[in-house]
């Protein structure tokens, strides 16, 4: 299977829903935004995080140091999973968010935060890509590698740093 879309509504809501959807396979979740942050129990950062709840998934997040209440909490959350690790980049305007899974790497790459606002308010657009094959011949394969290959050399950034 391999998938590419546009995604204009619940963009963020339909992320979390493919990691829920995988999350007893999911080994590494990559959430790459400047404003992450959902003070509701029904949003998509609730849905991460029950999907997180009782795997041994990797979390990488790359996010801007919070200066709001809201985004504190958002990471703090992240952090209580247990196995996040995050980075700080003052100057991050990047929105990408990658699941790898045995057998499955998904991603969405647009313009929407991991927020409310963004979910529910905001006009958004992003590309969501789906992979079940390895195969270096497959384009959507092959970008779904790129991206993780980005997110994982933007934490060697000099604007980055281990929060």
């Amino acid at each position: 299977m391999r998938r590419i879309r546009l995604v204009s509504t619940a963009i963020m809501g339909t992320f979390a829903q493919m990691v829920y959807s995988n999350q007893s396979r999911l080994h590494r979740l990559w959430l790459v935004a400047p404003w992450i942050g959902d003070d509701s129990t029904n949003g998509a950062l609730a849905l991460l995080l029950e999907a997180l709840r009782g795997t041994r998934a990797s979390v990488v997040v790359v996010t801007r140091p919070p200066t709001q209440a809201w985004h504190a909490r958002a990471v703090q959350a992240l952090r209580d999973h247990g196995r996040a690790i995050v980075y700080t980049c003052p100057n991050l305007h990047t929105k990408l968010y990658i699941a790898e899974c045995n057998g499955f790497r998904g991603a969405i790459l647009g313009s929407p935060n991991l927020t409310r606002r963004a979910e529910l308010m905001n006009l958004e657009l992003a590309i969501e890509l789906r992979s079940t094959t390895d195969s270096p011949t497959d384009d959507v394969e092959t970008v779904l590698c790129q991206l993780s290959q980005y997110a994982s050399d933007l934490r060697q950034d000099d604007d980055v740093a281990l929060a």
